[in-house]
């Protein structure tokens, strides 16, 4: 599934820790996150995914190990101005693989908490049994259309093509990328991963907003690709709550990560 990329982006080429505006302290142990406009949703809150993008780069920075999985469970909302304190625990350090959590704070109340697993090793066993849906390049796939405007949120600092577009059938896909970023990473995808809320919006026939209650990432093979293919599968939803999954394809149709959440849904009541 080779693509061609998108033209060259006017904007310098950050890492994800700098997109994000990840700030580290004098203790190893603790980060901070200044919450800007730039890492929220439309409903003026931190996305969710940039929380646990942030832990999960502060973690592959303090333990040197890449990302295996990561889970987030969001607990409260936090807006601009406020500063979330990042604390890192290290519960487990083995030979190859290191168990951690992150606490995400602001002042007494806790925001996120993320727990992960990290770790390498090397085995010859290796493959993938799944493969990319079939879907028309980025450049033939029309733009993704915001019934708001995204002022200055995060929405305005990605780039969305639609891919499959099925209102009614559980299934949406969409290419993007984040034009800032200088390459994948664990961190990014974390982002990327938290698109299942827009799935529930074309899944159900009702106007609806939906809020994250989690995300968990789980990290495969990260290969140099400048759009990825979200693939966003939804299973259910019941007892007003939203389930689903969605698959980060790279352009050569790797499968980088796959990330899984729920969500509470409400009606729409406009922005």
């Amino acid at each position: 599934m080779e693509v061609k990329n998108g033209g060259p982006s006017t904007l310098p080429a950050v890492d994800a820790k700098e997109w994000l505006g990840l700030q580290p302290t004098h203790n190893p142990m603790r980060w901070y996150l200044p919450v800007t406009e730039g890492i929220c949703s439309g409903l003026g809150t931190l996305f969710g995914g940039c929380g646990l993008g942030a832990a999960i780069d502060a973690l592959e920075r303090v333990t040197e190990r890449p990302v295996v999985w990561a889970c987030a469970q969001y607990i409260n909302y936090t807006k601009p101005p406020s500063v979330v304190d990042l604390d890192i625990r290290i519960d487990a350090s083995g030979r190859t693989t290191t168990q951690a959590r992150v606490t995400g704070q602001v002042g007494d109340t806790t925001i996120f908490i993320v727990n992960a697993s990290l770790g390498s090793r090397d085995m010859a066993e290796e493959g993938q049994w799944i493969t990319a849906p079939e879907v028309p390049l980025p450049v033939d796939c029309p733009p993704r259309q915001l019934r708001f405007d995204p002022g200055n949120s995060i929405s305005s600092r990605l780039d969305m093509r639609m891919a499959i577009d099925e209102p009614g059938t559980g299934r949406t896909a969409f290419w993007v990328r984040m034009p800032e970023i200088l390459e994948a990473s664990a961190a990014s995808l974390a982002v990327l991963g938290d698109f299942v809320p827009m799935g529930l919006g074309m899944a159900v026939t009702s106007e609806i907003n939906s809020n994250s209650l989690d995300n968990t990432i789980r990290v495969m093979n990260i290969v140099p690709t400048k759009w990825v293919l979200a693939d966003v599968r939804i299973e259910a939803v019941a007892r007003g709550f939203g389930h689903g999954h969605i698959y980060l394809w790279a352009e050569d149709g790797t499968l980088m990560a796959t990330a899984s959440q729920s969500a509470m849904i409400r009606t729409w009541k406009g922005p």
